[in-house]
């Protein structure tokens, strides 16, 4: 009899001991999960929400996410056989123009603010449609020129959301300013390259993206009162004024070609001038884009 006690003890004993481990642990998952949650509310949610820019967390998460999505579609235009080259960049501009229009108009209400549209995930929508649109150039390449095809399909998007920015600009005078801003500092660039031979030689266009990008943040915060959401532009702006964004962003650009000018790879030489090109122009767009409609 002192035995079976004993055993009831020791059995409703454990019963104790494991409900209590299954409840600490659940309590433990739960405040793992709760504490994650706080995460993504207080560094990507709310700064979508609430307008608030980028921040430390957000910006080092998206240029991960930039990196690896980067590193597959080299990887996939590598395996389908696709020559990298300026016609096939060029090819792409109306999709980075359709990028760029297509968050201005999310800041503006004009499209729907969903997570398709508002980054990170409208990077994988452009990406997508970009993949659907080769996926077409490739299968009617034998019949029609594949980057025309591109250019063809990529313009016919970008001309929907040029039209609505068109339909809801409220002054040109940015336009203006940007425009006079590019030619004024590309001039002295360009005439540089036409007395010196250097790896700056046909990349002019790229320093004119970042050059354009420079110029539309410098216009938006020096004659419109915008600021800067990202962070490491914005603590420089802080400390110098937004003109440094013109040094800073030919500099990059320039190291940039420097070390690329090395790769023995055309097609990951031109494929880094790609996303150098996208960087430029992409955020550039949007930022004009935004101070035109008076977003």
């Amino acid at each position: 009899m002192a035995s079976k006690k004993n055993f009831s003890r020791n059995f409703h004993l454990m019963n104790l001991h494991n409900k209590l481990y299954i409840r600490t642990l659940i309590n433990l998952i739960m405040q793992i999960y709760l504490g994650i949650m706080d995460i993504i509310e207080k560094y990507y949610l709310d700064p979508i929400r609430y307008g608030t820019g980028y921040n430390v967390v957000n910006t080092l998460t998206y240029a991960v996410i930039l990196i690896i999505v980067a590193a597959l579609l080299l990887k996939l235009i590598i395996k389908l056989k696709i020559k990298i080259d300026k016609k096939f960049i060029f090819a792409l501009l109306p999709f980075m123009i359709f990028g760029g229009t297509t968050r201005a108009l999310v800041d503006g209400e004009i499209l729907p603010h969903t997570p398709l549209l508002i980054t990170p995930g409208i990077y994988f929508t452009i990406a997508i449609l970009t993949l659907c649109c080769i996926a077409i150039g490739l299968f009617l390449r034998r019949k029609y020129d594949f980057n025309r095809i591109l250019l063809f399909s990529g313009s016919i998007l970008a001309g929907v959301n040029i039209i609505l920015v068109v339909i809801n600009i409220e002054t040109i005078k940015p336009l203006l300013i940007t425009s006079g801003l590019v030619l004024i500092i590309m001039m002295p660039i360009y005439l540089f390259t036409l007395k010196f031979e250097t790896f700056l030689n046909g990349n002019l266009y790229l320093i004119a993206a970042h050059v354009f990008d420079a110029s539309t943040t410098f216009t938006g915060i020096y004659f419109y009162n915008y600021w800067e959401q990202h962070v490491l532009p914005s603590f420089l702006i802080g400390v110098t004024g937004a003109w440094i964004m013109f040094p800073i962003k030919i500099f990059i650009v320039i190291l940039a070609l420097y070390i690329a000018k090395d790769i023995e790879d055309e097609n990951v030489k031109n494929f880094l001038k790609l996303i150098i090109f996208i960087l430029g122009i992409g955020p550039g767009t949007r930022n004009l884009s935004r101070i035109i409609m008076g977003v």
